[in-house]
């Protein structure tokens, strides 16, 4: 009787154990999926960080000097991610400019602690047209802040052409012209 009380006992345990072992945590796993898309933004703002046109005036003071002058600065900001090893250019170009005349620009990059990445870096002074030219090379993953001043700097400058083409500038007032800029695909 003893035997079988002791069997029934280490019957009625094991099952306990059995039972107690198959409402146990067991591990398990979650995938969770994640991506960054390319990011690929521009916005153009004046000095206070409004986005506002930029007048250029050209003028002279003294008789027997050509007309000069015409300077203004903006700044792109920009948001930017790029796929590994890949980097971007930030081009300009415009529409149509007055006879007679050119439209330099010398870029800066940002140098404001309200961004973050990789800028890259600024082309020579480049003399504009209307076919887009690199203003800014090497731009990676990157972020230039909002604030007035952050960005990438312009630095515009109308210019009475010297080559000859003197006699072709006419008096105006008001003539606009949009400059376009874009941020290229990663490459």
């Amino acid at each position: 009787m003893k035997k079988n009380l002791l069997s029934q006992i280490i019957i009625v345990v094991s099952f306990l154990m059995l039972s107690a072992s198959s409402y146990a945590q067991s591990n398990t796993t979650q995938q969770i999926s994640m991506g960054i898309p390319e990011v690929l933004l521009i916005n153009a703002v004046d000095t206070t960080g409004n986005v506002a046109a930029i007048s250029l005036e050209l003028t002279t003071n003294v008789a027997g000097t050509a007309i000069a002058g015409g300077t203004g600065t903006s700044y792109a900001q920009v948001s930017s991610i790029v796929a590994s090893g890949q980097t971007r250019s930030i081009q300009a170009s415009y529409d149509v400019i007055p006879a007679g005349t050119s439209l330099d620009v010398t870029g800066t990059t940002p140098t404001s602690s309200n961004g973050d990445g990789t800028y890259g870096s600024a082309v020579s002074t480049i003399t504009l047209s209307t076919t887009p030219q690199d203003i800014f090379t090497g731009i990676g993953s990157c972020y230039t802040g909002t604030s007035a001043k952050d960005g990438y700097r312009f630095d515009w400058k109308w210019n009475a052409s010297t080559a000859g083409q003197y006699a072709n500038i006419v008096a105006t007032t008001g003539t606009a012209t949009t400059v376009t800029l874009t941020i290229t695909a990663g490459q």
